[in-house]
């Protein structure tokens, strides 16, 4: 049994993508941008880890696609609310990238841990392939409900594919304009799913030092993977699918921060074009990064990029993050 499982895009008439875009999409769970003679890029983690698209872990239920890109919005009020807690919140010139994302994890350990029956994360996931003489950017949205009890629902909204640029639509004529990704397909993007079933029970730490402990207490022993790679791919799970407290994603913030691989970037922008500080790990071809908004300590986005040029290869862009009452689509078969 492979401890992870990916499924490729289904595509009409395309090629299949090229290795290292493949690598750049792994990556999202897994930093494994560190070579080493020998070894692969991609490591093992002896973790379970679920089916990717309609199929989730044990205990989630699978429920029926989004038609388009929106899933839904929030009440006008919830909304005017958060933007006016936004605006309000002074912010003082940081004397360093570092200080920025303290103060960052200042304002989100102070937030309320929120209230409702659901905890939602919606997303907007993008990914560039490289198609032979051309590249193709997929989206999707996903989100991502988590009641108090723990039960899990998803939902998957269509995949719609585009060409970032002029170059890439000429060179999709010349290759005879093949079928892409629409609202009608049934297209799919590859993802690896990451689940960490013993940490999924627990109450996670509030402190930095207390979660990085807890984290690597449940590091595979096989030496397959470093701590810093581990502590990354956890980091990604408590932020992006886990209904942690505000401190603990500060708590989390600060972890890694505090590790010598990772570097603090002043000023990075998302795949939606949103500006923040940057968590940055990864010394080779291919980078994590982390944005996160300097005024609230919200998490804007997570992404994979190309170290030279800065290219976003893969990107997890947030939308709604946070406890609701407002109830997910009814589940299917």
């Amino acid at each position: 049994m492979r401890e992870f499982q990916f499924v490729d895009d289904v595509m009409p008439d395309v090629p299949p993508a090229d290795d290292a875009r493949v690598l750049a999409v792994r990556a999202e769970v897994l930093d494994g941008t560190r070579r080493r003679r020998g070894l692969p890029v991609w490591p093992r983690v002896s973790l379970a880890a679920a089916a990717v698209a309609s199929v989730l872990v044990a205990g989630s239920v699978v429920v029926p696609r989004l038609g388009g890109e929106q899933a839904g919005t929030a009440s006008p009020a919830a909304t005017a609310d958060r933007r006016a807690t936004t605006k309000a919140v002074p912010l003082a010139t940081p004397s360093s990238p570092r200080a920025a994302l303290d103060a960052a994890a200042d304002r989100l350990a102070a937030q309320p841990p929120g209230t409702g029956a659901w905890w939602r994360r919606e997303a907007i996931r993008t990914q560039r392939l490289k198609r032979t003489s051309y590249t193709v950017e997929d989206r999707v949205t996903e989100v991502l409900w988590i009641d108090r009890k723990g039960k899990e629902r998803y939902v998957q909204g269509r995949v719609s594919s585009s060409l970032p640029t002029a170059a890439d639509r000429r060179a999709w004529k010349r290759a005879g304009s093949p079928k892409l990704c629409g609202d009608q397909d049934k297209c799919r993007m590859g993802r690896v799913f990451f689940n960490p079933l013993a940490l999924k029970r627990m109450t996670l730490p509030e402190e930095a030092g207390e979660l990085k402990a807890l984290l690597l207490k449940h590091r595979p022993t096989d030496g397959s993977t470093g701590e810093e790679e581990w502590l990354w791919a956890t980091a990604h799970w408590v932020l992006l699918d886990t209904a942690a407290t505000p401190r603990t994603r500060a708590a989390a913030y600060r972890m890694l921060a505090g590790l010598p691989g990772t570097d603090v970037v002043g000023r990075v922008s998302d795949a939606e074009g949103r500006t923040g500080i940057a968590l940055q790990h990864g010394k080779a071809d291919i980078r994590q990064q982390m944005v996160i908004d300097p005024g609230s300590g919200d998490l804007l986005a997570l992404q994979t990029v190309l170290a030279k040029g800065g290219e976003v290869l893969g990107s997890f862009a947030v939308r709604r993050l946070g406890w609701t009452d407002e109830q997910p689509p009814k589940a299917t078969d």
